[in-house]
């Protein structure tokens, strides 16, 4: 007599360990590893477990010792503010330094606040205003400290900020700037193709003589000059397509210029930052670090989801060892400037996407009384906009964002056989949602907050498998998360 030979069962599981190797994108949606994400949403991933995210708290909050009830009535009849600049004067009677933050609004005229005063009270500029918004720089000006203000439709403007700013009617319109060994260079309005340069140690001095101020000719197929960067030694002047590298060291008669890199997509002149030894940028083909000669693309797994910038809209910033862009990452919803990114300039990994929370612009500043990142944002689809400052809280303002954390698809390495799903382990210490994935439907599973690792039973049979973790709490630990499989005659 035979015997009965039943069916054994086999299993097999997939665990991801830790979160850290963050997104790929570079690769169809089914070629991916499952320890990569496919998308994610506000979650913060640095050291391999789902934390929140980038927050934004209202700046004043953190800049006031006291009440900021009529300092924040003061900044609502201000409007939309467009740009902030640090500036700072010292004060050789107390021999203290200074530190003013200035505001310009959606009307472009100029307020201040001074943040060596408490209470913090709003001030105007009198006597200056602007047909675009500016961009400024500090300058040591006839020994004492001034900013230096301009725009591609104004004349420069100089501020000591004490007494009213005054007018410099010969200086071109400036579309960037950068203090250089004494010079202000500058690119300007019309002549897309020139660097022109003040006199030494008087950037308000724009008489075109070989001894004073001048221009320097760049015509090539790298096209128009976006931006000029003052690092380490040299000017690096950002094109359209390239970029060019200027030796100006005192007399103009000793300037000369190389050529470095020629790009094989558009440079959007805003994402430019320095980050200490290097410079991060973006292209139309994805991100780039350049180190005064060589440039060498980074981030290739996100590339495909930065394209088609607005390079207008774009605003970037570098502060303690990450990289910050403000852009518009994969259009996945209407907002302008749709995410934020985080990138750690050391080991070239995406650390944050913040998303739902439109930049309008971004910077950093570092004083004795404050130090840390600010924002011009608001909520996606809201028409209230803040100066706000970055943080971790995974919140706008009193907003919880959302966080998503959305795997690749998968086969389980058994392509078109059927699996059972049996058991999903992990630990979460705040209630999140799973959301499975099987062929084309889909199912929901709660898991509850807890100090200790747990284990949900189900049965889910499936061919392809992914997964998304929601969570809508302000805070989070997600880890150590396993999904078990089995299957039939070793048909996994």
């Amino acid at each position: 007599m035979k015997k009965t030979k039943y069916p054994s069962e086999t299993s097999t599981s997939l665990n991801i360990k830790s979160f850290s190797k963050g997104i790929n994108t570079s690769l169809d949606r089914t070629k991916i590893p499952i320890d990569y994400a496919y998308d994610i949403k506000n979650f913060s991933f640095e050291n391999g477990i789902l934390k929140e995210g980038i927050g934004f708290s209202e700046l004043i909050d953190s800049l006031s010792t006291q009440d900021t009830t009529s300092l924040k009535r003061d900044f609502e009849t201000l409007g939309e503010i467009e740009k902030v600049f640090h500036f700072y004067i010292y004060n050789q009677n107390t021999n203290k330094r200074e530190d003013k933050l200035i505001f310009i609004n959606h009307e472009l005229k100029v307020y201040y606040i001074s943040l060596y005063e408490q209470p913090l009270t709003l001030n105007s500029i009198r006597n200056i205003s602007f047909k675009q918004t500016p961009i400024a720089t500090q300058y040591r000006l006839n020994g004492e400290d001034v900013m230096i203000f301009s725009s591609l439709s104004d004349n420069m403007y100089v501020w000591n900020g004490r007494e009213e700013p005054y007018e410099v009617l010969d200086a071109p319109k400036i579309s960037s700037m950068a203090l250089h060994y004494e010079r202000l260079f500058v690119t300007v309005d019309g002549e897309k193709s020139s660097i022109w340069f003040s006199d030494d140690l008087d950037p308000t001095n724009w008489s075109i003589s070989l001894d004073e101020a001048g221009f320097i000719d760049l015509i090539d197929e790298r096209g128009a000059l976006l931006k000029v960067v003052s690092f380490f030694d040299y000017l690096y002047v950002f094109r359209e397509y390239g970029i060019s590298r200027i030796t100006a060291y005192g007399n103009q008669h000793n300037f000369s210029v190389s050529n470095l890199y020629v790009s094989s997509g558009k440079i959007y002149e805003n994402s430019v930052c320095v980050c200490g030894d290097k410079i991060i940028f973006l292209a139309e083909d994805g991100l780039y670090k350049f180190d005064g000669v060589d440039t060498i693309k980074i981030l290739d797994n996100i590339s495909n989801n930065l394209t088609k910038q607005t390079s207008s809209n774009i605003s970037s910033c570098y502060y303690n060892g990450k990289y910050y862009l403000s852009c518009n990452y994969n259009f996945l919803d209407q907002g302008i400037n749709n995410a934020l990114l985080e990138i750690d300039i050391n080991k070239y990994k995406l650390t944050n996407i913040t998303f739902g929370v439109s930049i309008k612009y971004i910077t950093c500043i570092n004083t004795e009384k404050y130090s840390g990142i600010i924002a011009i944002s608001k909520l996606n689809n809201s028409n209230n906009s803040y100066v706000t400052e970055i943080n971790k809280t995974g919140k706008f303002l009193d907003n919880t964002l959302e966080k998503t954390w959305t795997s690749p698809i998968s086969d389980i390495e058994k392509i078109q056989n059927i699996k059972t799903l049996k058991k999903i382990f992990l630990q979460t210490s705040t209630p999140i949602i799973i959301t499975i994935f099987h062929d084309n439907k889909e199912t929901i599973i709660n898991f509850p907050g807890s100090l200790f690792p747990q284990t949900k039973r189900v049965c889910i049979p499936l061919i392809n498998f992914g997964f998304k973790i929601s969570c809508k709490e302000k805070s989070c630990s997600i880890k150590n998360i396993r999904f078990l499989f089995s299957s039939v005659n070793g048909r996994v």
